[in-house]
């Protein structure tokens, strides 16, 4: 019988075990040894599973990061929306404020009103309040210089007196 040439026979990825590692493997289990025997293709296809599993892993939770940061920008522009209309229907009252600020009609208002004035041939009536004064009360009367200034009591009484007046007896 003739050998062949070993570079006839190699493998891309020879992952073939010695035949006495082969022998202590025989105790692992049919799948290890189904696994050993197909030369280390179940293996290699079996990394590359979980190799393409764990990448489907992280494009679904990248995916679902992304979903919820679009969740949450959308929450925002809707909020700026209703910021936006706030402040739109602010200043659409503000310039109506400035407008009727600057009209004819609040200037002459604000003339008549707050300075007095009049137009040309109107008459102006100005109506003055008497102050009204009693005759029937005397000018207070001096008190005499050689009378002795009360003692001033101390600040914690007039504050007592203020708070709890002293009561009068009934007579």
């Amino acid at each position: 019988m003739r050998r062949r040439a070993s570079h006839a026979t190699r493998r891309l990825l020879d992952l073939s075990l010695p035949r006495s590692a082969r022998r202590a493997a025989g105790a692992l289990g049919p799948q290890l040894q189904g696994l050993l025997r197909a030369g280390g293709r179940g293996l290699l296809s079996l990394g590359a599973g979980l190799l393409i599993l764990v990448l489907i892993g992280l494009l679904v939770a990248n995916f679902v990061g992304q979903v919820i940061q679009s969740a949450r920008l959308e929450e925002n522009r809707v909020a700026l929306e209703a910021e936006v209309a706030r402040l739109t229907a602010e200043n659409t009252d503000l310039e109506g404020a400035v407008a009727y600020a600057e009209s004819d009609v609040n200037v002459e208002r604000i003339a008549r009103e707050q300075l007095g004035y009049a137009r040309a041939g109107e008459t102006v009536l100005l109506p003055q309040m008497p102050t009204a004064v009693s005759p029937a009360e005397p000018a207070p009367v001096p008190a005499p210089p050689s009378a002795a200034p009360a003692p001033a009591q101390p600040n914690w009484q007039r504050w007592w007196h203020a708070f709890f007046p002293p009561t009068q007896p009934a007579p």
